[in-house]
């Protein structure tokens, strides 16, 4: 699995596509390609099919045990 760091953003790379084989298809329709993806990232002449990694805070919540 690959991730692409970009500032604060993380992505997980879906697929890399070569600009030159996809000159006729848009963005949506290359995201289209992979069920999760949202993003798609290029660099050179590779375009990067990407999903956007959510960062998440949370707490552990202690519940109470059943007397049953």
């Amino acid at each position: 699995m690959q991730f692409i760091h970009i500032k604060d953003d993380m992505y997980v790379v879906c697929g890399r596509v070569s600009a030159q084989k996809v000159t006729d298809k848009s963005t949506d329709e290359l995201k289209s390609w992979y069920s999760l993806a949202d993003t798609v990232l290029r660099n050179g002449d590779i375009f990067y099919v990407c999903m956007k990694v959510i960062e998440v805070e949370y707490e552990d919540i202690k519940l109470k045990k059943s007397k049953f």
